[in-house]
């Protein structure tokens, strides 16, 4: 008799482990989707989708602060000067502040976002164009100069005309409560007022 107990008794705690495994599988599953979620989360660019839901006429030049922070006297909030801030300053603040803020930034032509550490790049873009430009100078003087030369020994001299590229448009400033992200899996559109709508 005692051993048919013991194989019921060995029985039913087989029975329940498997279904407590069971339920630690499903729940590690979860867990696991929400770990991947939140990770794909993080690696999405935060600042290339921010857009200003609200913007603001309030004069930055008034508000008391630093150039990083300073304080809006009309709403009481803080407002945060993204373009004095490094692309991995400004992210890390939008995270922190899980894109509930009133900001202020320089917006460029093709709308990206013109940040601190950009200006070390636009540096380097203006030396290396003025490098090119010398260089075209140079190439397009000796190029006159022979042409010259040759249209002045055909009896006809030629118009000869350099056309500069166009030029754009300088940044910017846009100000305003940040519109909020979507969670992930929901889509926005724009509103032709600029604000953003969450699509499911």
């Amino acid at each position: 008799m005692a051993y048919r107990d013991d194989l019921a008794a060995l029985s039913a705690r087989h029975d329940a482990l498997a279904d407590e495994v069971a339920q630690k599988t499903r729940e590690l599953e979860a867990s696991r989707r929400l770990l991947d979620e939140a990770r794909a989360r993080a690696k999405l660019p935060v600042l290339d989708n921010l857009r200003v839901a609200t913007p603001c006429t309030a004069d930055w030049n008034r508000m008391t602060g630093d150039d990083r922070i300073r304080r809006c006297d009309d709403c009481k909030k803080d407002v945060y000067n993204l373009s004095g801030m490094t692309r991995e300053q400004a992210e890390a603040l939008l995270i922190e502040k899980n894109g509930d803020l009133c900001v202020r930034y320089y917006q460029r032509h093709d709308e990206t976002i013109l940040l601190a550490d950009c200006a070390l790049d636009g540096r380097r873009r203006r030396r290396r164009r003025r490098l090119v430009a010398a260089g075209a100078v140079t190439l397009l003087a000796s190029s006159a100069a022979a042409l010259g030369l040759h249209a002045y020994s055909l009896g006809s001299m030629q118009d000869l005309r350099v056309e500069r590229p166009p030029e754009t448009p300088p940044p910017r400033a846009m100000m305003g409560v940040v519109a909020p992200q979507p969670a992930l899996g929901d889509k926005t559109e724009m509103t032709q007022q600029g604000q953003a709508i969450r699509v499911r």
